[in-house]
């Protein structure tokens, strides 16, 4: 897993206490996400699936996690299209996003290390 947060820290005008606190708040809610995004698709409920991606991809794009961004873009803009009837091809996309928060803390805490003042 590579993290890259360029982009995200221009958008803060490269204040890196802000972003390492954002990357604190993000690691923090990761069981939280995970949770909302196994709960959904147990239930097969495709609005709250759609939700939860949502919910990541906002913290993700807040800290420049680009892969956990897209691939939650992704799953969200899937549940949301009209006419699909059943989570089954969602599981894969959930598992996938699942791996990538299950596998970001360890990155994310490096980049926090080597850049705290």
């Amino acid at each position: 897993m590579h993290y890259n947060p360029t982009e995200a820290l221009e958008r803060i005008d490269n204040d890196t206490s802000l972003l390492i606190m954002l990357i604190d708040v993000f690691i923090k809610e990761c069981p939280s996400y995970i949770g909302k995004l196994q709960a959904a698709c147990d239930r097969q409920d495709l609005n709250a699936l759609g939700d939860a991606a949502h919910n990541v991809k906002g913290a993700s794009a807040a800290i420049g996690f680009d892969e956990c961004n897209h691939l939650a873009e992704e799953l969200e803009v899937t549940c949301r299209q009209s006419g699909v009837k059943s989570i089954a091809h969602f599981e894969n996309s959930t598992a996938k996003l699942i791996a990538v928060l299950n596998a970001c803390e360890a990155p994310l805490k490096d980049w926090v290390k080597k850049n705290r003042a």
